[in-house]
C-alpha cells in the first residue's frame, strides 16, 4: 500500500455535551487540562472527528475519539453506509444496537463519510462520485494534485484502532455495510489478510448486497453450469473480477487479492423479502446473478461452494424484511455481533 502521511484534528470543544454515562480520556494531544467525555451516542456533531489523510481530510462518526488512549474497549465496529451516504443514521443504528446489548462502553462505533462534492464542508475534504467510493476507488484530486482510495481511507481507520498504546485491549474489528456499503465491504475483503495489524481478528459482514466479486472468470447460470461469458467485454474487470484492477487493488495483486477473499471470513446476511427488481443495476456483468439481491445472494453462495469448497464465507437467511437496515436489528444479526465481542 502507498503510505499516507496521517494526522488529527479536533472539531469544535473537548467536552462533549450529547454523550451520556461517558467515560473521560485523555486528549491526543496529550493535554491534561483537555478531557472528552465519552461515549458519544448520537450523530451530532460532537461525535464527527476529522482525520488527515495525504493533506487532506476525511469525516467520520465515532463514539469514542480515534486517537484516544482507551484502556476498556474491546472491540471495534465500522458500519458503511448505502448509496445515499446518510452515515448519520447508520451510526445511529448501530449505537442503539450496542447499547442494548451492554457494550457501549467496551466497543467504539465508527461510521465513516464518503461525500460527493455537494457535501464538501471545507476546500481540504477528500470527496468522490456517488458510485466510484464503493468499488474503493480514487477520490477526485487534490489542489495540491494527490488523490486517495476509499479503501486506503479504511486502512487508515484500521491502523489506527491496532495502535496498542490507545486501545491495549482491542482484539476484534467488524467491518459492516448494508446495500452498496455491504458491496464496499465485500469487495474490500479482498484486500486484507486477517490478523495482519497487529493479530487483530477482523471479521466482515456483507447485508443485503447485490454486487459481487468473483476470484475467477467463470460464473455460474440459471442451470448450474459454469461458464465464460461471452459478448460481454468488462464482465470480469474490478469490481465485478480480478482484471482490470484499479490503482489499489493493483497495488494488493491479482492473486494476493483472490487469496485473501477466500481465506478471509466473510458473512453474509440476506433479508428473505429483499426480492424487488426497480434498483437492481442492469448491465451484462450483473445480470447472469439473479433477478433481485436474495436471488443474487443464494447463486453466489452455490458459486462459492462449488468453485472454492471449504471458503470461509457463510450465509444467513433474515425472515421477514426486505431491503432494510432493520436487518441489523434482527434477533439473528443481533446473536451474531454476540458472538463476535
Amino acid at each position: 500500500m502507498r503510505s499516507s502521511r496521517l494526522g488529527i484534528t479536533m472539531i469544535g470543544l473537548l467536552i462533549i455535551t450529547g454523550c451520556e454515562d461517558s467515560v473521560q480520556v485523555t486528549d491526543v494531544t496529550g493535554d491534561q487540562s483537555n478531557f472528552v467525555e465519552y461515549p458519544c451516542l448520537s450523530s451530532d456533531d460532537d461525535c464527527i472527528n476529522i482525520m488527515e489523510i495525504d493533506g487532506g481530510n476525511f469525516q467520520f462518526y465515532s463514539s469514542f475519539h480515534i486517537d484516544s488512549s482507551v484502556s476498556e474497549i474491546k472491540g471495534a465496529i465500522i458500519t458503511i453506509h448505502g448509496h445515499s451516504r446518510n452515515a448519520d443514521d447508520y451510526f445511529n443504528k448501530m449505537i442503539s444496537i450496542v447499547s442494548g446489548q451492554g457494550l457501549k462502553d467496551e466497543i467504539i462505533v465508527i461510521s465513516p463519510k464518503f461525500i460527493t462534492l455537494y457535501e464538501k464542508s471545507t476546500d481540504a475534504d477528500w470527496y468522490w462520485n456517488t458510485t466510484s467510493w464503493k468499488w474503493g476507488l480514487q477520490s477526485y484530486t487534490s489542489s495540491m494534485g494527490n488523490n486517495v482510495s476509499t479503501f486506503e481511507v479504511m486502512d487508515s481507520l484500521l491502523s489506527r484502532l491496532s495502535n496498542k498504546d490507545r486501545f491495549p485491549q482491542l482484539t476484534d474489528i467488524l467491518v459492516t455495510g448494508h446495500s452498496s456499503g455491504a458491496a464496499f465491504v465485500h469487495m474490500y475483503s479482498s484486500t486484507k489478510q486477517n490478523n495482519m495489524y497487529n493479530n487483530l481478528n477482523l471479521h466482515f459482514s456483507v447485508v443485503n448486497n447485490q454486487y459481487f466479486l468473483h476470484p475467477d472468470s467463470t460464473r455460474l447460470l440459471s442451470d448450474g453450469s459454469l461458464t465464460v461469458i461471452e459478448n460481454c467485454n468488462v464482465y470480469n474487470n474490478w469490481p465485478y473480477g480480478l482484471d482490470a484492477l484499479s490503482p489499489y487493488m493493483d497495488m494488493v495483486g491479482k492473486e494476493n487479492s483472490k487469496n485473501n477473499f477466500i481465506s478471509n471470513k466473510v458473512d453474509y446476511f440476506i433479508a428473505e423479502l429483499d426480492t424487488e427488481t426497480g434498483d437492481i443495476t442492469s448491465g451484462c456483468q450483473y445480470e447472469f446473478l439473479g433477478n433481485n439481491r436474495y436471488e443474487k445472494n443464494m447463486n453466489y453462495m452455490e458459486y462459492m461452494n462449488m468453485i472454492y469448497p471449504g471458503n470461509q464465507h457463510g450465509f444467513t437467511t433474515i425472515p421477514g424484511l426486505g431491503h432494510t437496515t432493520n436487518t441489523y436489528s434482527s434477533s439473528i444479526f443481533i446473536n451474531y455481533i454476540d458472538s463476535i465481542f
